[in-house]
């Protein structure tokens, strides 16, 4: 009898900000309440978890990062009581919610580290935080936030010592060198999951702990907290998923998905080699980091993302190869102003000149891989960026509900807004929003959730093994995903011409190939099968069914749940 998957095996993830979702009290801020009435739109998309950017009291110097209680609710966002209404309902509409989890740092106004800058040197309250008299320490450690930081350590006047801050200087590192840090983390997880959450987003995992001499990054003393960690959830007796921010190479990150340690962790390498694909039209590098990440974990442990809230993550050369940096900058339109720290600060759909085929193409190979898919709200609908705005804001403007005014996302006053909506053209709110794509059978909505539905019936995309095809065109990309039962094959064409691919598909010879989306015969399977793709194109095909000499065996696509498009 084949192992029951865990909920999140091939899940979706849709990550959104609660702030800039939807506003239910009318004060120009996305709360609890404006979330829980947009649950039916998720539910009709066809996402099946939710990932929340961080809801805890902050004084939202980093977007929600900065925290000054962890076992709380923002008061902009609503209550405790208000976030178990939208819990509850959230599990009543069939889906999943994380939530985001900051292990590394808090905010310099929490009560901890203000107990700690007034307390005595050595004392248990100072040692909370990570303190030195010689800001030299740790140097090996490079500086996250190189734009705004020249330094991971700050001095404070009131202890008069360094404080370790491996992100902002408005973020102290806490002491997983301590034990009753490490005691009250866990304690913090326990809290959430005893108000039922489904699993955490565990930020920046790799530097809860320092050497000297090391980068500090993934050292033994961080695993063995994870290892703790793990345990933790495992007591509770269900399945709660633990989905690393691991910033790093395939081979650096693997160790965090050792059977004792996390289900999940980000692939940002692939991330990047998506984009330097569609920038340069060849796909050899884009194959090589597929067959890598599969060599190295197997499955569906990656989490996928194309954008999120921060920048596309490129890094000074140890994360992403530099020919590959290089090519991004060169061939992705950034705009003036968008390169940030370590990456570009832009939405996916400016990223792509505005192209709703690379969109789909990305989404399309996205959606068919092994993993977590992660949408980023209004990726779906092509919203765009604004740029000028502080930080990493461009990317975290208000979702398009509607043409009405703010995009149906407040009524309130424009000044009272937690962001401006997307005006610019090609973006505007009044034209590029839910409530017209809904109308529109083409919308690039309505493919999304197309795409979200074949997933969701084929197995074979969601858990089934994944072999990567030889392919002589440099531009197209092919690989099957197989369970015992079916099969799919998978090409995505990366150039602006046309493409005549031709492929070696002898270990199905004579079996019949569909379209999956509309159920269109192709020909049958042989070593030497030619398809077209257009410009930016990309398909699945069914294979099986084998031709039976003098008869036909039925070609129907799969039946969609009642309410939903056939296939």
């Amino acid at each position: 009898m084949a192992a029951v998957q865990p909920w999140w095996s091939g899940t979706v993830i849709y990550q959104l900000i609660v702030r800039s979702y939807a506003d239910g009290n009318g004060d120009g801020i996305g709360d609890f309440k404006g979330l829980s009435g947009r649950l039916p739109y998720l539910r009709w998309l066809g996402v099946k978890t939710l990932w929340l950017t961080p809801v805890y009291p902050s004084p939202l110097r980093d977007g929600g990062y900065d925290i000054t209680d962890f076992t709380g609710i923002h008061p902009d966002l609503g209550d405790l009581a208000s976030f178990h209404r939208f819990l509850t309902a959230a599990h009543g509409q069939g889906m999943r919610v994380i939530l985001d989890l900051v292990l590394n740092h808090t905010s310099d106004l929490h009560p901890w580290f203000q107990r700690a800058r007034w307390a005595p040197k050595d004392s248990p309250e100072r040692n909370v935080y990570v303190w030195s008299d010689d800001p030299q320490r740790y140097s090996d450690a490079p500086v996250l936030f190189r734009h705004f930081e020249s330094s991971n350590w700050e001095w404070d006047p009131v202890a008069e010592q360094y404080y370790l801050h491996r992100f902002l200087r408005h973020q102290p590192d806490l002491n997983y060198a301590n034990p009753w840090v490490q005691e009250t983390m866990l304690e913090v997880v326990d809290f959430w999951l005893d108000r039922g959450v489904d699993g955490f987003r565990l930020d920046a995992v790799p530097f809860l702990c320092e050497e000297e001499g090391t980068r500090c990054e993934g050292l033994p003393e961080t695993h063995a907290f994870l290892k703790r960690l793990r345990q933790r959830v495992d007591d509770h007796g269900r399945d709660v998923l633990l989905l690393g921010e691991a910033i790093q190479p395939v081979q650096e990150a693997a160790p965090y998905l050792a059977k004792d340690e996390l289900h999940g962790a980000f692939n940002f390498v692939l991330t990047a080699h998506l984009f330097a694909a569609v920038a340069s039209g060849s796909t050899r590098a884009l194959g090589n980091c597929l067959q890598d990440a599969q060599d190295v974990v197997e499955g569906c442990g990656w989490a996928l993302p194309l954008r999120n809230h921060d920048e596309l993550w490129l890094g000074d050369g140890h994360l992403i190869p530099q020919e590959v940096i290089q090519t991004i900058r060169v061939g992705l339109p950034q705009g003036q102003g968008h390169w940030l720290n370590w990456g570009i600060n832009r939405r996916l759909a400016p990223l792509l000149n505005g192209d709703p085929r690379a969109n789909r193409l990305l989404h399309g190979l996205l959606y068919s891989l092994p993993g977590m898919p992660c949408l980023y709200y209004g990726d779906e609908l092509g919203m765009g960026d604004w740029p000028g705005l502080r930080d990493r804001d461009p990317n975290r403007t208000p979702m398009a509900w509607t043409p009405a005014r703010n995009g149906g996302f407040s009524a309130a006053p424009d000044p009272l807004l937690v962001l401006p909506p997307i005006t610019a053209p090609g973006y505007d709110y009044r034209v590029l929003n839910v409530e017209v794509q809904k109308q529109l059978p083409g919308s690039l909505l309505n493919w999304h959730r197309r795409m979200l539905i074949c997933r969701r019936l084929l197995p074979a995309l969601q858990s089934g093994s994944f072999r990567l095809l030889s392919c002589a065109h440099p531009g197209v990309i092919a690989y099957v995903r197989s369970t015992e039962a079916m099969t799919v094959l998978v090409a995505g064409n990366f150039t602006a011409a046309g493409a005549a691919v031709g492929l070696d598909l002898s270990d199905w010879q004579g079996q019949r190939t569909r379209e999956v989306m509309w159920g269109c015969e192709f020909p049958i399977a042989h070593d030497d099968w030619y398809v077209y793709l257009q410009p930016y194109g990309f398909n699945w095909w069914l294979i099986g069914e084998v031709e039976v000499e003098g008869s036909e065996t039925s070609s129907q696509p799969p039946k969609a749940t009642a309410g939903e498009p056939s296939v």
